[in-house]
C-alpha cells in the first residue's frame, strides 16, 4: 500500500475540481467578497465528501473494475477493501464535522449528500438513468454549496446558472462514462443507458444534452457575466465540448469524449469564476 495508491483511490484531480467548484460558487454568489473561513471550509467539506464518495464507489465496484479498470487500486490489490471502507468513513466524517462550522443548512445538505453517495454506490448506480441523474445533481451541488456557505443577498439568483450548467454537463458525461464501461457493466448486470438502450442510442442522448448546452452557453454573458466568460467559452469550453459531440458513437469514442468533457468542466468553472468578476 502506497500513498500514490490512496491518492488514486480518492481521485484527487476530481476532488480538487469539486473543491474548486465550491470556491467558484462562493465567489460568484458573493460577487467576489473574500471570506477566507467560509471559502476554505466549504471547499474542504465538498472535497472530503467527494473523496469519500469516490472511495465507497470503488468498494462496491470492485468486480466491475476487475473487467473495466483492473489497474485501479482495489482490483489491483494495492488497497484492500477494508482499508478503503475505513478511508471512505474518515472522509465522510471529516466533511460532516467541518460543515457544522458553516451552519445548520450546510450540515443538513452535507449529510444528505453523504447518504445519497453511499446509497448510490451500494444500489442506485445499477439502476441506470436514475443513477446518472443523482451523480449530476450531487456534482452540481458542489457549486451550489459554495453559494450556500455565503447565504446572503441575492446569492441564490447568482448561483442558479452555474449550478444548472454543471448538472447538464455532468449528466452527459455520466452517460458517456456508461458507454465507456459498457462491457464490464453488461457482464455484471449493471443497468445503464448503454446496457439498456444500446451504445448508439445512449450516444445520441448524450450528444443532444451537449448540443443544448452549447446553444445556451452564451446566455450568462447577457445575464451579467463579463467578457472574460465569453473569451474562455470560445477559447476552451466550446472547442472541447464540440470535440466530444463529434466523436464516433463507439466505446472508444466515449473514452476520448470523457477526457474532453473533464476539460470542459474545469474550463466552465474558471469561466464562471472569472466571468463573475465585478
Amino acid at each position: 500500500m502506497s500513498l500514490k495508491s490512496y491518492i488514486q483511490l480518492v481521485r484527487i484531480h476530481n476532488v480538487i475540481g469539486a473543491a474548486l467548484g465550491s470556491v467558484m460558487g462562493f465567489l460568484v454568489s458573493s460577487e467576489w467578497k473574500f471570506e477566507p473561513k467560509q471559502i476554505v471550509l466549504s471547499a474542504l467539506v465538498v472535497g472530503f465528501i467527494a473523496a469519500g464518495g469516490y472511495v465507497i464507489n470503488d468498494v462496491y465496484d470492485v468486480n466491475i473494475d476487475k473487467i473495466n479498470k483492473p489497474y485501479r487500486p482495489i482490483p489491483s490489490g494495492e488497497v484492500s477493501i477494508k482499508s478503503a471502507r475505513i478511508l471512505a468513513l474518515i472522509m465522510f466524517i471529516l466533511g460532516l464535522f467541518l460543515s457544522l462550522f458553516l451552519g445548520i443548512y450546510d450540515f443538513i445538505l452535507a449529510l444528505l449528500v453523504t447518504i445519497v453517495l453511499f446509497y448510490y454506490a451500494k444500489k442506485l448506480k445499477r439502476s441506470g438513468f436514475y443513477g446518472n441523474l443523482l451523480v449530476a445533481t450531487t456534482t452540481a451541488l458542489s457549486i451550489f454549496y459554495g453559494g450556500l456557505a455565503f447565504f446572503s443577498g441575492n446569492w441564490f439568483e447568482r448561483i442558479v446558472i452555474p449550478t444548472f450548467y454543471s448538472f447538464f454537463l455532468t449528466l452527459a458525461r455520466e452517460i458517456v462514462k456508461g458507454i465507456e464501461d459498457y462491457e464490464g457493466d453488461k457482464v455484471n448486470n449493471v443497468r445503464t443507458l448503454a446496457t439498456t438502450l444500446g451504445v448508439q442510442k445512449s450516444w445520441k442522448i448524450a450528444k443532444l444534452l451537449l448540443v443544448i448546452l452549447i446553444l445556451i452557453s452564451p446566455l450568462p454573458f447577457f445575464m451579467g457575466f463579463n467578457i472574460i466568460y465569453i473569451i474562455l467559452l470560445i477559447g476552451v469550453f466550446l472547442p472541447f465540448t464540440i470535440l466530444s459531440v463529434i466523436q464516433k458513437e463507439t466505446i472508444e469514442g466515449a473514452a476520448k469524449a470523457r477526457t474532453y468533457l473533464k476539460i470542459s468542466a474545469i474550463s466552465g468553472i474558471i469561466a464562471f469564476l472569472l466571468g463573475s468578476l465585478p
